[in-house]
């Protein structure tokens, strides 16, 4: 439930540039899933996500041939120095 990752959230992360107190007092945002443009809170609440996950998902989420691409280069070659 959300209050429960709230208390969470609360104890154990810290959000930077964020306004502790007002954050406390209300609590975090709790998203709960994505698609294409669009992320939703664990409230129902359907949010565009403008900033696209902060830059690192700038062709939306759950694209699935991105997802294939990603999984057949780890499996070539995950890392290398």
């Amino acid at each position: 439930d959300t209050a429960g990752w709230q208390a969470l959230d609360r104890q154990h992360y810290l959000h930077p540039f964020t306004d502790s107190r007002a954050l406390h007092a209300r609590g975090a945002r709790i998203i709960t899933r994505a698609e294409g443009v669009y992320l939703w809170d664990s409230e129902g609440r359907r949010l565009l996500d403008g900033m696209a996950g902060l830059w690192c998902v700038n062709v939306g989420y759950g694209r699935r041939e991105l997802a294939e691409a990603a999984s057949a280069q780890m499996q070539t070659l995950p890392f290398y120095n």
